[in-house]
């Protein structure tokens, strides 16, 4: 038997148990977890062959924090991100083996009418300037052994290995962003699902509660006791209401697919959210958060790193101004005619030290350390600007928390308000003092008061999500 999908929901009961207490209909239930699911048009299926039926499927319950773990597992821009930073480590090792020496084998054919001298057309990664290959009269065949070990760069090796380590360091300060986002954006859509499933919840039990006024109307109006216009609005509000339940399923529906999708799970996995959309308050103050911000947002651990390449790269540009000294050696054996006619299959080589140092340039090297000097002045100023952003970001977050907070508050007092009102004109109305236009529009009030409430017990739940993010937490 397939799982059930349960969702828990912020307790709108008190809705339905005024209004339909008031029609003397408390024998009906309210609108159930497992009655939104019958009711619910859309029914996925993924088949074998369609986009993504490869991805895992999973059921069960599912609390916020298993979603986020799951996301964390199969999000595919997050396992992309992570790719990024296992290349950014390989590239590191490749910079770290500059630093040793390199050795290439190649092999050399000719055939010449005549003896001449070339250049060794050698393999570019042994990248010494090339000795001469003597070309003889007659065919000859070469190979060739060349290494060489770097013994002085000014700095040039040392400086690259810094800047590309520097880059593995912002490769992995964005996967930890790609990760707090992953979270972020898998507890929102959390949130979202939740949201619309609870308006499913108080639209349905509000139909509960028009159907059962629509027929009472409609007997009123056979014992001649209201006009054909009360009725005629009792049912045009049934069937609008109706078509928001319509558009609650839709919403309701999207938001569960985008949660998936989020997650990097099967379409058709079926999943039970097993939080509830309720108030839950944050201890933290201002202060906590911004501490956390500055020791946890990628983006302030980037720019740090930023200003780390930088300084490498300016090592580099200095280190054009030293001379670069190598250790070279080449052996060979030829086969064939040689250039003094007894060499045939004898080994023969050389070890050198080979150095240079560039005289003048046309001004190149100054250029390029003074883009350099200002290109860390730059990385200072960006490292500035990214911990003021990150301030901004737990600033703002910290406002929407503090005032989201206030308007749950508010909201409440709205629906006991609501409430009363309702109570005191529905009996106005029995005794004849209120006419029917004013119990259905305390009854409307009563609906948008608890809608509004939800929305209000959301939107502080978001904002939760948003100075957990804006902090460097998941």
């Amino acid at each position: 038997m397939k799982p059930k999908l349960i969702l828990k929901f912020l307790s709108c009961s008190l809705l339905l148990n005024v209004f339909l207490a008031a029609y003397g209909q408390s024998q009906l239930t309210a609108t159930s977890p497992e009655d939104i699911l019958l009711q619910n048009p859309i029914k996925l299926s993924i088949t074998q062959s369609a986009p993504s039926s490869d991805l895992p499927q999973y059921s069960g319950p599912f609390t916020m924090d298993r979603a986020v773990q799951v996301g964390l597992k199969h999000n595919l821009e997050y396992e992309q991100s992570e790719i990024s930073t296992n290349i950014s480590r390989f590239k590191s090792r490749s910079a770290l083996g500059r630093f040793g020496p390199n050795i290439s084998v190649s092999t050399f054919y000719s055939t010449s009418s005549l003896n001449q001298m070339l250049f060794y057309p050698n393999d570019g990664l042994v990248s010494v300037a090339a000795p001469m290959q003597p070309i003889v009269k007659n065919t000859s065949f070469s190979v060739i052994f060349a290494g060489v070990q770097p013994l002085f760069t000014g700095g040039a090796l040392r400086g690259n290995y810094k800047a590309v380590k520097a880059q593995e360091k912002q490769s992995i300060a964005q996967f930890q962003q790609a990760k707090i986002d992953t979270a972020k954006n898998i507890k929102q859509l959390y949130l979202q699902v939740l949201l619309n499933a609870a308006r499913l919840k108080v639209d349905g039990d509000y139909i509960k509660f028009r159907n059962g006024s629509t027929a009472n109307m409609k007997q009123r109006i056979k014992e001649g006791k209201a006009p054909r216009a009360d009725y005629l609005r009792e049912e045009a509000e049934l069937a609008l209401s109706k078509v928001q339940l319509n558009k609650d399923y839709r919403d309701f529906n999207v938001s569960l697919i985008n949660l998936k999708a989020s997650m990097g799970i099967n379409l058709a996995s079926l999943i039970d959210l097993a939080d509830t959309l309720e108030f839950v308050e944050t201890a933290e103050d201002l202060d906590a958060f911004l501490i956390k911000a500055g020791n946890n947002r990628p983006e302030i651990a980037q720019a740090t790193s930023r200003l780390e390449e930088m300084r490498a790269r300016k090592l580099i540009a200095r280190s054009n101004y030293a001379p670069h000294v190598d250790l070279y050696g080449l052996g060979s054996n030829i086969t064939g005619s040689s250039p003094d006619g007894s060499a045939r299959g004898r080994w023969g080589g050389f070890v050198s030290v080979v150095g240079h140092q560039t005289l003048y340039d046309s001004g190149q090297r100054a250029a390029e350390l003074r883009a350099a000097t200002q290109a860390i002045k730059q990385a200072e100023l960006a490292h500035s600007q990214a911990e003021l952003k990150v301030a901004q970001d737990v600033s703002t977050a910290w406002v929407d928390l503090h005032l989201t907070r206030q308007n749950v508050e508010l909201s409440k007092a709205q629906v006991v308000s609501a409430e009363e009102d309702y109570r005191l004109i529905h009996q106005r109305y029995e005794i004849g003092k209120s006419i029917a236009l004013e119990e259905f529009e305390a009854a409307l009030k009563l609906f948008r008061a608890k809608l509004a409430l939800l929305e209000a017990v959301y939107n502080y739940r978001i904002a939760q999500t948003q100075i957990v993010w804006a902090s460097g937490s998941i």
